[in-house]
């Protein structure tokens, strides 16, 4: 048993930038940087079943050590500030990607697909 086992409360918390991203194999890896110049190379980035992102390089986000054991780390909330949507309204959710595209759930219950200027959206494609 770890030493850090014993106190099973204690989690270290660290914001983090992507440096690389691999997502050719079955779990994404993502190489990070924080504090210090610490290097982490993590296979377990949270993400919900149905929507998988790849976070652009220079994504901001949080490493979280359970039981403060950075064997035991996981990355959330990789978002990039020259990308993510600002001024949604309080209720509105949107999806996007960084050429511009999104779908957006708005605050009054409307959806609006949007597609990247100059693209289009497909629906159901034939290729």
């Amino acid at each position: 048993m770890f030493e850090v086992d014993q106190h099973i409360g204690r989690n270290l918390a660290r914001r983090v930038q992507v440096i690389a991203v691999d997502d050719s194999g079955p779990i994404q890896t993502i190489t990070v940087i924080g504090l210090a110049d610490e290097y982490f190379t993590l296979p377990l980035r949270a993400q919900p079943f149905g929507l998988s992102g790849v976070p652009p390089v220079g994504s901001v986000g949080y490493l979280f050590a359970a039981n403060g054991r950075l064997d035991q780390a996981f990355l959330m909330g990789m978002e990039h500030p020259d990308f993510r949507p600002r001024d949604l309204a309080s209720g509105a959710c949107q999806m996007y990607g960084k050429a511009g595209q999104s779908i957006t759930h708005d605050e009054l219950g409307n959806t609006i697909i949007k597609a990247a200027p100059g693209k289009t959206v497909s629906i159901n494609p034939t290729s």
